[in-house]
């Protein structure tokens, strides 16, 4: 696996799981300057509401940035 996450259970209520991120392992090859660069590993996330996995996309805005025409 590329990247590895290990987590240890904070609350489990109501069938929701709550986890914590206690460490991360990620191989050479997804990063950029030393960090996770999502263009290179190619995540894949499940989409609850339609019942089908999804490939996370292209970068559309920078965060802080992207807003503030929507501020005025």
């Amino acid at each position: 696996y590329p990247l590895t996450l290990e987590c240890k259970v904070v609350s489990w209520k109501d069938g929701i799981l709550v986890g914590e991120v206690v460490n991360m392992s990620a191989d050479e090859c997804i990063l950029t300057d030393g960090k996770v660069d999502l263009g290179k590993l190619q995540p894949i996330v499940f989409d609850a509401a339609a019942l089908t996995y999804r490939a996370l996309g292209e970068v559309v805005g920078q965060a802080w940035g992207s807003g503030k025409k929507f501020q005025e």
